[in-house]
């Protein structure tokens, strides 16, 4: 049985949301998120079921909480990666932006197991405060962090900064899920050689079509720019 204090200060209070909030990244880190429920959360946090719900009305509620979290700090990484990087050469850039890219978000992260879920799970069972904050920070995070990218590869068009980080995000879901088949997918793979073409590594595979997006756009921008009658037509 736990015994326990009610926090009453906000001080109190911002500590035991806190707490909640690190056990739950813990747990998360040591299995998936449909492994986890809000009386796990509350054990490791060592409080009662109750009190976790005085800070989080549903279990989508806190892990949309620790994404919104992630999602933030990811921003703020690549914001200062990409203000280091602009100004530099462009061949220099375009492989310094795709390495940055790729590196925050290694398969391993802790945001990586909580996109795939964030628009089918998450989002589905909060209240209108939480969902419209988060889709608000979010697009904070698209625009700022969008219009940093574009500074790095001057070859982009306004706005394609953005339109590149929401396809990334779908490039994730994408690959990420495809990357973590059933074992029983697994193991047709293992016996069957032919059918491995079918097999995704999440890294490489993210990566290479980062790569394809900016090298694609970087002709299609070149030839719509172009001077010749074709685009003065165009434009008249």
């Amino acid at each position: 049985m736990v015994i326990e204090k009610r926090a009453r200060k906000p001080e109190q209070k911002r500590e035991r949301r806190t707490e909640i909030l690190s056990a739950a990244i813990t747990l998360l880190r040591e299995r998936p998120y449909n492994k986890i429920n809000i009386a796990d959360v509350a054990r490791r946090a060592g409080m009662a079921k109750g009190t976790v719900f005085l800070y989080f009305r549903t279990r989508e509620e806190l892990f949309l909480s620790i994404a919104s979290c992630e999602f933030d700090q990811w921003f703020q990484a690549m914001d200062r990666s990409f203000a280091e990087i602009a100004g530099t050469s462009e061949k220099a850039a375009r492989d310094r932006v795709l390495n940055a890219l790729s590196n925050m978000l290694k398969p391993d992260a802790l945001l990586i197991s909580l996109i795939p879920i964030v628009h089918t799970v998450l989002e589905q069972n909060i209240g209108y405060v939480q969902a419209r904050d988060f889709k608000q920070m979010l697009l904070k995070g698209l625009q700022r962090t969008g219009a940093l990218f574009e500074q790095c590869l001057p070859y982009l068009h306004r706005g394609q900064g953005v339109t590149f980080l929401l396809w990334m995000y779908a490039l994730v879901i994408g690959f990420s899920q495809m990357a973590a088949p059933a074992p029983v997918i697994k193991k047709v793979f293992q016996k069957n050689p032919a059918l491995r073409v079918m097999q995704i590594k999440f890294s490489a595979s993210y990566a290479d079509a980062l790569a394809a997006i900016l090298d694609g756009w970087k002709a299609q921008n070149a030839a719509q720019d172009a001077p010749g009658p074709s685009r003065r037509k165009e434009k008249s």
